[in-house]
């Protein structure tokens, strides 16, 4: 072996080294050593950082509901007799704290309603150093247009399904007997109805998102149509059936939510 090729062997091995010292920024060598910045931090800390943040939210949570408690039954008559019911009904308590336990669930549901930002952010905050690039925007993707469309089935539940079905029950109920509504009941008919049709307004977006990773094929919803149909009748009859008719207006919206999802599914098969 001549000096030139001594040389060369050097060099090669030098390189070989170099290289080993060096981070791997390839995908293989992200999804093996994780994340960028990716760093082994002991459950203690996690705790601790977990703790902060809950402090954080709780914080403003609390003084949200401290602040709106003195003007709850304001909101709470705007709340019923606005929209829902004739002014000159009466609303009825069948215990003394009735009406308390109102007043404070009321004020709970708004300053969650208020902190919902500040919850995503500080979720958002605490395991991003986990995430890759890719998984941050995939988080941010998810969670703003689920809470939109959360939001647009609780309004939804509000303006046109609450009042069609209190409308029916009062005038049903007036010429046999003298109505007499129940607070708690009405509110946690209003909660329930509001909560149930914010998820069912999810349908559509989690179908579309399903579809975009290729978790399901618009093919395949399709297919299963009848199947998902029977499983949206048999929960809305047998699960969370009530006599008020609410699931009953749940299982159609969702019937009809599904096959908006279809369509749009559709589209996304298309343009690719």
């Amino acid at each position: 072996m001549n000096i030139e090729e001594i040389k060369a062997k050097v060099e090669t091995e030098v390189n070989e080294k170099a290289n080993e010292k060096m981070p791997r920024t390839d995908d293989a060598a992200l999804s093996v050593d994780g994340p960028i910045r990716d760093e082994e931090i002991p459950i203690l800390e996690h705790l601790v950082e977990l703790r902060k943040r809950a402090i954080v939210v709780l914080i403003p949570f609390g003084i949200a509901a401290l602040a709106m408690f003195p003007f709850s039954n304001i909101f709470l008559r705007y709340l019923l007799f606005h929209n829902l019911f004739p002014e000159e009904m009466a609303m009825f308590v069948y215990n003394p704290l009735e009406w308390m336990s109102v007043r404070l669930l009321f004020c709970f549901v708004f300053a969650l309603s208020v902190t919902i930002p500040l919850i995503i952010y500080e979720t958002f905050a605490f395991i991003r150093p986990g995430l890759y690039p890719s998984e941050r925007k995939f988080f941010l993707m998810v969670v703003i247009p689920s809470i939109c469309c959360y939001g647009v089935g609780t309004v939804f539940a509000y303006y046109f399904v609450l009042p069609m079905i209190f409308r029916y029950l009062i005038g049903y109920s007036g010429e046999v007997a003298q109505v007499a509504l129940s607070a708690k009941r009405i509110f946690s008919i209003i909660l329930y109805t509001g909560v149930g049709f914010g998820l069912i307004f999810q349908i559509p977006f989690v179908m579309t998102l399903a579809v975009k990773l290729k978790i399901v094929t618009h093919s395949w919803l399709r297919d299963k149509r009848v199947i998902i149909y029977g499983l949206i009748i048999g929960i809305a009859f047998f699960v969370i059936a009530d006599p008020t008719g609410i699931s009953m207006i749940m299982a159609l919206m969702a019937i009809a939510l599904f096959e908006l999802g279809l369509l749009l599914t559709r589209y996304i098969g298309r343009k690719r």
